[in-house]
């Protein structure tokens, strides 16, 4: 088939490596660092495959670690010019096993697909396992504390993998598990992966026709999805003879508490029927942060900027005091950068983990009135129904602020603005309503025009306008507590009610539903694993001690220092963190700092930033 003017253009403005990644016609292994274009890259192969080597009666398959994810390849896809709409599945790895295995061949293999609630939920699966640990003869441990170790033996048994690292009775639970799961007719999110993949091993007539729909796969975030979805790359790829392209970056593994092990995609880049490829320059980052930040990782990749990139600005700052000094620094650094007319939305306050760090930045945003926004992983309802209510919210409050800017000021913030489109909102809608199997309503014009009588309104929400009425209106007007009651997964059923009653017990209002999206004119307040594939103009890291990054493990109800394992991941996260960073880093240290109960821990700079200075020649600014 022949390439479009546009696709050409594009294909010629790509990067060599780039442009061999997208066109090669066999197997792909892309080593993605950050900032290396790599969206840009699955986008522009998806594309060139759907127009150049694809029947229009055949498709491509994309597996993402997100949802969000998911949704922004299917965007630009959609928005590329090639005739896509009905030829992409876009998904978690769950929901493609879900929908694309065992509800579509259900009457095939004659094995029922998860009905209305029968997804378990976290505090289900918690339950169960505790469970499962009593009669195992080890109540003494809690659930809550080991479903990570859990997901990581059942990954290994799926696997047919050795197991005697691990707890013999741990063991002996987590099979205890399984058989309870499909004693009661349920299922977790592990194992409809499990049963995808025997599904693909046992039945050639799904290997023919998954080969016959999607004879092309893109598995994104490679080294993040673990053992069993390998296993199930490797089946698609031997068994049913489909091309797939993996996309990863081992030193972005930051997953390893869920079962995520970067050896995967090492594997896979050493097989002799795949291209390895890997893209060295860094699109996002100066040529300092790129420096600095792999010095800190241990590891030089020889990653470099692209070459009319400035070479950004690296600042190492010390206090004298506790964390509540760097606090107040952390605060001096966002005025000093929005007085340099950095937008704050353009703005990140990184941390490890929740602990008196957090205590302190909050206290000391809060005092300054800095506005800001806290991505708080504690309150919101789990889901896939409120994920698509926050997405909802943050259009609302985008709308807000766009409508009320003065005309010259609109088109900047629309630019800046990363709220869903309507139409990706209504995809998604009608993605809700096909997982309920309500099926999407008469057209997908009607979702459209409901969405935008909640969220682009003649006169728009407030940001601050009271959550739980604008909730309400919500629901009524798509219909949403029908989806949550069909929903197989049980985090939706109950997750309308538990926003609603959350909304009206703290009062929230409207951009508090905003979690896990950009709200225009506030800083970012996250952990370094959820600012993973987000980028900003300035990255401000407080609060780089040791015990605090690297931090102790809690070992069974005990802590402990980090193995050498667990160590190298927490690095890696350091890692992450720094290469968020395009024009601006800022790393804080000091002597140490105080513990909730008023102890002195004079633990002192981090060791990873100690080990970073002494790799480094005089790169950062010692203020």
């Amino acid at each position: 088939m022949q390439v479009s003017d546009s696709l050409l253009r594009e294909l010629e403005r790509l990067h060599p490596k780039q442009r061999k990644a997208v066109v090669h016609p066999g197997n792909v292994v892309l080593r993605a660092g950050p900032g290396s274009g790599k969206t840009h890259t699955v986008v522009t192969r998806i594309a060139y495959l759907l127009q150049t080597q694809i029947s229009a009666f055949r498709g491509v398959a994309c597996i993402t670690y997100t949802n969000a994810a998911a949704d922004e390849i299917r965007r630009r896809v959609l928005r590329s010019g090639v005739r896509a709409e009905g030829r992409i599945s876009c998904a978690t790895v769950h929901a493609f096993c879900l929908n694309e295995i065992l509800r579509a061949f259900a009457p095939l293999t004659r094995q029922r697909a998860p009905q209305a609630g029968q997804v378990l939920s976290a505090t289900a699966t918690q339950t169960l396992l505790q469970s499962c640990f009593d009669q195992a003869g080890i109540a003494d441990l809690v659930a809550q504390y080991r479903t990570a170790e859990n997901t990581r033996i059942r990954r290994a048994i799926a696997c047919n993998e050795a197991l005697d690292t691990y707890d013999p009775r741990e063991v002996a639970a987590a099979r205890l598990y399984e058989e309870r799961l499909i004693g009661r007719g349920e299922v977790d999110f592990e194992i409809m992966v499990a049963r995808a993949l025997n599904i693909v091993r046992e039945h050639e007539p799904v290997r023919d026709l998954l080969h016959a729909r999607f004879p092309h796969l893109i598995v994104d975030e490679y080294q993040d999805l673990g053992g069993v979805l390998h296993e199930l790359v490797v089946a698609l790829r031997d068994l049913a003879g489909i091309t797939v392209f993996a996309v990863g970056d081992t030193d972005q593994s930051v997953f390893a508490f869920s079962g995520a092990d970067p050896r995967y995609l090492t594997a896979l880049a050493e097989r002799d029927d795949f291209c390895d490829l890997d893209l060295e320059v860094n699109y996002r980052s100066g040529q300092d942060i790129i420096t600095v930040a792999e010095a800190a990782l241990g590891t030089s990749r020889g990653r470099r900027a692209r070459d009319d990139a400035p070479p950004g600005d690296v600042t190492l700052k010390r206090v004298e005091g506790g964390l509540d000094e760097h606090a107040r620094l952390a605060c001096d650094l966002v005025q000093q950068a929005q007085s340099k007319q950095v937008n704050l939305e353009r703005i990140a306050v990184l941390y490890p983990r929740r602990g008196v760090l957090l205590d302190a930045l909050l206290a000391e945003l809060t005092r300054r009135q800095v506005s800001f926004l806290h991505e708080r992983d504690d309150v919101l309802s789990a889901g896939s129904l409120s994920r698509f209510v926050q997405r909802c919210a943050s259009r609302a409050v985008t709308n807000f602020q766009v409508h009320a800017a003065p005309d010259s000021e609109r088109v900047g913030m629309l630019r800046r603005a990363e709220a869903q489109s309507l139409a990706s909102l209504a995809r998604s809608l009608a993605t809700l309503r096909t997982d309920a199997q309500l099926g999407p309503p008469t057209s997908r014009l009607f979702l459209l025009r409901a969405l935008q009588t909640c969220l682009d309104p003649e006169l728009p929400y407030p940001a601050d306008a009271r959550a739980d009425t604008w909730l309400q209106q919500l629901r009524a007007n798509l219909d949403l507590d029908a989806v949550a009651e069909s929903h197989p997964d049980q985090d939706n059923i109950g997750s309308l009610d538990d926003l609603a009653d959350l909304c009206q017990l703290r009062n929230l209002k409207l951009q508090d539903l905003a979690q896990g999206e950009q709200v225009l004119g506030k800083v970012l307040v996250t952990t370094y694993h959820s600012a993973k594939g987000r980028e900003f103009n300035t990255v401000i890291l407080p609060g780089l001690l040791e015990e605090i990054i690297p931090y102790d493990v809690n070992d069974r109800g005990r802590w402990r220092r980090p193995t050498e394992t667990e160590r190298a991941e927490q690095r890696r996260t350091f890692y992450v963190a720094l290469t968020r960073a395009e024009s601006t880093l800022h790393l804080i240290v000091g002597p140490g700092y105080y513990t909730r109960n008023g102890y002195w821990r004079s633990s002192g700079p981090s060791d990873f930033v100690v080990e970073m200075a002494e790799r480094l020649s005089p790169t950062t600014n010692q203020a």
